[in-house]
């Protein structure tokens, strides 16, 4: 059961950080700060605003951890906190669409072993081709798409995480991985025309 030991670890260091200890804190926070920063990025579409609302998550996540359930899972309750303070700066900021610079909140599908110079050029291209096509949608769609696909949360666990309902989330997943193909197709189909001239 290897699924289960990152669990496992997590809820220790939640206990251990609420008998006092500091440095189980420091851990949990290091053992999660990619994902948080990755999941605001994908939200706020601004590097700068992410890290803000990353250091806020860990701060909010520290001072109600004495609330934390263990059965509903530390890290959905880390993704809803991340997702809801995303959100909020959204909300607050009412920011208009900005460019996506951060490859570590892609689709990572270059991260699977190659066999060879061509699969690695191809896996390039496709890394590529699913950052732009992510970019033209809309952050609360690709970050749905991330977190089942890149992060394989469950879509209970996306329901817990967005609020969303069961059904919506299912309908949701559907028709973005319909738009996502047809972006995809979209995309390679302009670079085809490009290389042809």
């Amino acid at each position: 059961m290897q699924a289960s030991a990152p669990v496992d670890e997590d809820i220790r260091l939640v206990r251990k950080t609420l008998a006092g200890d500091q440095g189980a804190f420091r851990l949990l926070v290091e053992r999660h700060q990619d994902f948080v920063f990755s999941l605001a990025l994908r939200v706020l579409r601004s590097r700068e605003e992410a890290e803000e609302v990353a250091q806020d998550v860990f701060v909010k996540i520290y001072r109600t951890l004495h609330t934390f359930e263990e059965r509903s899972g530390f890290r959905t309750w880390m993704y809803t906190v991340t997702y809801r303070a995303a959100i909020d700066k959204v909300r607050l900021l009412k920011m208009p669409q900005t460019s996506l610079d951060d490859e570590r909140s892609v689709l990572q599908i270059a991260e699977r072993p190659d066999s060879g110079p061509m699969s690695q050029s191809f896996q390039s291209d496709l890394r590529t081709q699913l950052q732009l096509a992510l970019k033209r949608m809309k952050p609360e769609d690709a970050m749905l798409l991330e977190l089942f696909y890149l992060h394989e949360q469950s879509v209970k666990d996306i329901v817990d995480i967005t609020g969303l309902s069961l059904s919506n989330v299912k309908t949701k997943l559907h028709r973005l991985r319909e738009t996502l193909k047809e972006e995809l197709l979209h995309l390679l189909k302009e670079e085809v025309w490009d290389l042809l001239e």
